[in-house]
């Protein structure tokens, strides 16, 4: 039985199959390769043409924030003097005194679940277009005060947002630091939904 399996394998059938599967196994990896390729040509090609590609190189948040910014300045670099900051106290009082612009620079969705009351959502985000879309507003209070915040904390959104301001000519820009965690943890009143 032993002798009747070598004879088999040894085989004239048997050589001449295993002479053939490398030819087969390097065309079916060429095959392979030229797939890959045309793949990831086709999803370059989609990406480059796309309504809002993604970056082939990373950058920072900062980083596309400044090229975000040359769509409505054409003068960069944007680093200026940091907007002044306000407590909650000055926040509160300017807010019920409706004394100056409140602008929210968190992500559109994180502004619809709860916001101050009267505040405008210019989200860090979608600034250029969230810009262009309250224009008419934003030149309006040129020369007023405008106070910015964001989630507070770590959250660096409002302090890009308010130096952008300044870099487009806004004069009196501050922010309040403590953000939205600060105003909603003393229990202040908030609005929802897209509304202002």
């Amino acid at each position: 039985m032993r002798s009747a399996i070598s004879t088999a394998a040894g085989s004239p059938a048997h050589l001449s199959q295993a002479r053939n599967l490398g030819p087969r196994v390097l065309r079916d990896l060429a095959g392979v390769v030229l797939l890959a390729i045309a793949a990831l040509a086709a999803g370059l090609l989609m990406n480059r043409f796309s309504s809002a590609p993604l970056p082939i190189v990373y950058q920072t948040p900062e980083q596309r924030f400044d090229a975000e910014l040359t769509t409505l300045v054409a003068a960069p670099p944007f680093k200026i003097a940091p907007a002044a900051s306000v407590g909650l106290d000055e926040f509160r009082s300017t807010v019920e005194g409706k004394s100056a612009l409140i602008l929210d620079a968190r992500p559109s969705p994180f502004f619809e679940r709860g916001h101050v009351p009267g505040a405008l959502n210019l989200a860090r985000d979608d600034f250029a277009q969230d810009y262009r879309n309250l224009a008419g507003v934003l030149q309006a209070a040129q020369d007023k005060p405008i106070i910015v915040y964001c989630s507070g904390g770590e959250c660096h959104d409002s302090r890009l947002v308010a130096n952008a301001l300044l870099s487009l000519g806004f004069s009196n820009v501050r922010v309040f630091t403590g953000g939205w965690d600060e105003w909603s943890a003393a229990g202040l009143p908030a609005s929802t939904g897209s509304e202002r």
